[in-house]
């Protein structure tokens, strides 16, 4: 596994050692539930899958996105 963010908008793509969530146990519970259906759409697809934005998954965009990819 690889992990990648960005410190802020403007800033370029790295590389992170490590992450910290600092979340509700309902925000948990979605953020589980997207990795869940993540992997669902993994299988289906195969090689030809991209990538899944949680911000989709939630239909939201106030909180950070958190991206899947292969």
């Amino acid at each position: 596994m690889k992990i990648y963010g960005y410190e802020n908008e403007d800033g370029d793509l790295v590389s992170l050692q490590e992450m910290s969530l600092q979340v509700t146990i309902e925000e948990l519970r979605e953020l589980s539930n997207f990795i869940i259906n993540t992997i669902n759409i993994m299988e289906e697809n195969g090689e030809s899958f991209g990538h899944e934005h949680f911000s989709d998954f939630i239909k939201s965009r106030k909180s950070p996105d958190i991206i899947i990819t292969k």
